[in-house]
């Protein structure tokens, strides 16, 4: 831009030398052209030719004529009236009269002859050689003249009515890629018309070849001559809008970082500043958006104590300011008061301004306190450990290791960053194994790490080991003193192994000790009906009272022995259901006209409730008689004389309810649970029951069908207790059925 001022500025000077001469010029040409048509043709040919740069010029006229200017070579006159023959340049001549094809062709001394129809007349140009050897004549004025000839940028001499006197030869090349006959349309002409005044500097648009373009126009008219100087700022402009966008790109960048982010100008006012940087220093934008001074904003943030608190602020602003005095950045950190920790970090810039990086390491800093007081902690916790813990890297090198690992491994205790070989040639030599394992683990090249354990047996001491793969590469490796655990696991299999023996032992003594009673226990109950029938013979009232008892208990023995005799073949597995059809009904009164007897001594009221569809279903009708007898000799057993017991069939989802409800004392609640065990002998509230075999065979049988038996509750008085039956067997659970 400079240059280009200092051209304008030369183009200035040479325009006031030049205007005064081409201003005689111009009347004089004037004047010529009134008085003969010969000096208006050689006027417009000198223009031409000044326009093109050429230092001389000859045009052929319609009558065959020949015009010239300037400095013309002897031969090209010539040329230009001979017969064509085989000289080049008489042959371009003839075809530039006859089709009108330009040429250029070089001439002697490095000059070059170009031709064109010009004004519908063919010319030809004499352009001088590309390198000047000497300086112009004519001092400062000529000087300046070969300048402006030389310059990239257009420059020319216009006469009032916009004919042009002079023209440089970028204002040529311009104008041969202009749209129109002129560099500047009307419009920009027109913008110019100031120029009588003095210069002046005005941008203007226009097309060359075929692109609009941006000019810096520097312009001065004296005496009706205006000099101008164009500058294309084109490339300047698009440099500029790209700047300008890419600063807007950046700035909206900037603006969404969570980092808070200032640029200070060279007048150390603020240029810019993100939406973090208001968040975090809660500044209102009105302060913000007039660029308030530095000074200023640290003067303000000290007042709203968002700065670190110091005794001598001054001196503290001063050294937070020296971004300006240096080229070098540099970071401070500030403790606010309010517990917030930043890390600011000042980089100057090359204009002279500063830019501003604050960094809230508030987190950062309580995170990195709380993994260093982790770490400490998870230190000492492992050092206390038990257990044998050692880690090593990928590369082979121990990275820690408890103190329980060396007394457990017995190897001798080593310093972190040793190798994993050199720790295992230190153990003891029969447990070799184990440490090449763990070497081939922690330094091996496959891409399957996989888990590794083991046990390893030390006398009258056990270890189990493992060698786990970390994620990070590394390899875990644990031993555990484990002699404790199995001696506990090994008197834990006796005891069972034991208790398996005695329970066996005690299933055979029970059943073979039940079928013993079993004999004996028939006669007696056989004797004992025999002697009470009439034809046996007279028995006294005393003595059938007690034929009578011994009947009675002989038949509860029988009934004990064969609930004994079924637990003991449940408990075998070798309990067999013969699955078939239930029918509810049938099997309800066959179990009440079991215990007729007791339900008429006791004056009770029995009630049933059997629903449509839960009067049949899949099982085995002699265990189902079994269930429903034991729960309904429960209930009278547990009812009050004149009671009420409710018999009940429900369908249940895919299973069938039945369920039987007394009016007794009901069932305490911290029973409920002990209610269907073996040898349970609560009954309702506390009261002793029978020998506690009956509920228990009732749970049995159930759950051999794969049903539930459970206690529900009740409103008022009593009791209910509920099994639940499949209403279809599995065909795997249909030919035999046993327990586990």
């Amino acid at each position: 831009m400079l240059t280009a001022w200092a051209i304008t500025a030369a183009a200035c000077a040479l325009a006031a030398v030049i205007s005064l001469r081409a201003g005689t010029a111009v009347r004089a040409a004037r004047a010529a052209r009134d008085a003969a048509a010969a000096c208006e043709a050689r006027a417009d040919l000198a223009e031409r030719a000044l326009v093109r740069g050429a230092q001389g010029a000859v045009r052929l006229t319609l009558d065959g004529g020949v015009l010239t200017c300037g400095t013309v070579p002897d031969n090209l006159v010539r040329t230009t009236s001979g017969p064509s023959g085989e000289d080049p340049l008489a042959r371009a001549v003839a075809r530039l009269r006859s089709t009108g094809e330009a040429f250029r062709l070089p001439g002697h001394d490095g000059s070059a002859i170009a031709g064109s129809l010009e004004g519908g007349h063919p010319t030809l140009f004499v352009e001088p050689p590309p390198a000047v050897g000497a300086a112009p004549e004519g001092g400062v004025a000529g000087r300046l003249q070969a300048l402006l000839a030389a310059t990239p940028h257009p420059a020319w001499i216009g006469s009032g009515s916009g004919e042009r006197v002079w023209a440089n030869a970028a204002y040529a090349r311009s104008v041969a890629d202009a749209d129109g006959d002129g560099l500047l349309d009307a419009n920009a002409l027109a913008r110019l018309a100031g120029a009588a005044d003095g210069p002046v500097h005005e941008r203007v648009q226009t097309v060359v070849a075929g692109e609009r373009r941006h000019l810096d126009v520097t312009a001065e008219r004296q005496g009706g001559v205006l000099a101008a100087l164009a500058v294309d700022v084109t490339d300047t402009l698009r440099t500029l809008g790209a700047q300008a966008r890419s600063l807007d790109s950046h700035a909206a960048t900037l603006d969404r970082l969570a980092t808070a982010i200032a640029i200070y100008g060279p007048d150390r006012r603020l240029a810019f500043h993100n939406a973090a940087f208001q968040r975090l220093f809660e500044l209102p934008p009105a302060f913000l958006e007039h660029g308030p001074p530095e000074e200023r904003v640290l003067d303000r943030l000290r007042a709203d104590r968002r700065l670190p608190e110091t005794a001598d602020f001054k001196a503290w602003k001063r050294d937070q300011l020296k971004g300006y005095e240096t080229r070098d950045p540099f970071e401070r950190w500030w403790h606010l008061p309010d517990g917030q920790t930043l890390r600011v970090i000042a980089n100057p810039g090359s204009d002279g301004g500063v830019t501003y990086v604050y960094e809230n390491v508030t987190r950062e800093l309580m995170l990195e306190r709380q993994y260093n007081e982790m770490s400490r902690v998870q230190a000492e916790t492992i050092d206390h450990l038990g257990e044998g813990i050692a880690s090593f890297g990928p590369d082979g090198l121990l990275r820690l290791a408890n103190p329980a690992f060396w007394s457990l491994t017995g190897a001798p205790a080593a310093e972190v960053g040793d190798h994993v070989r050199l720790i295992a040639a230190g153990a003891p030599s029969d447990e070799r194994h184990v440490w090449n394992a763990l070497s081939e683990r922690v330094t091996g090249l496959t891409d399957h790490r996989t888990r590794a354990g083991g046990r390893l047996e030390r006398g009258e001491r056990t270890l189990d080991y493992a060698f786990a793969p970390l994620p990070d590469g590394s390899t875990l490796a644990t031993f555990v003193d484990v002699t404790d655990t199995v001696n506990v696991a090994r008197a834990l299999v006796e005891r069972n192994s034991a208790l398996v023996a005695a329970d066996r032992l005690k299933n055979a003594f029970i059943e073979h000790v039940s079928y013993e009673l079993r004999s004996p226990l028939n006669t007696i109950i056989g004797f004992t009906q025999l002697l009470t029938r009439p034809e046996t013979g007279p028995l006294s009232d005393r003595q059938r009272e007690y034929a009578t008892y011994i009947s009675t208990s002989s038949e509860a023995l029988l009934a004990i022995i064969d609930g004994i005799l079924d637990l003991a073949s449940i408990d075998a597995g070798i309990m067999e259901l013969t699955i078939g059809t239930v029918d509810v009904k049938p099997t309800i009164g066959e179990v009440l006209d079991g215990l007729k007897d007791r339900v008429s001594e006791a004056a009770l009221r029995i009630e049933l409730d059997v629903a449509a569809d839960a009067t049949r279903f899949d099982g085995d009708a002699l265990r189902v008689r079994q269930v429903l007898y034991n729960l309904t000799s429960n209930a009278v057993a547990h009812s009050p004389h004149g009671g009420r017991i409710t018999i009940t069939a429900r369908r249940d989802g895919e299973h069938v309810a039945l369920s039987v409800r007394d009016r007794g004392l009901g069932i305490a609640e911290a029973k409920v649970e002990a209610v269907f065990e073996r040898f349970n002998t609560s009954g309702a509230q506390g009261r002793r029951g029978g020998v506690g075999l009956g509920l228990s065979l009732v749970k049995s049988f159930v759950e051999l069908h794969g049903g539930t038996v459970s206690v529900a509750r009740v409103e008022g008085p009593g009791a209910e207790l509920v099994v639940r039956f499949p209403r279809h067997q599995r065909a795997e659970r249909a030919p035999v059925l046993s327990a586990a």
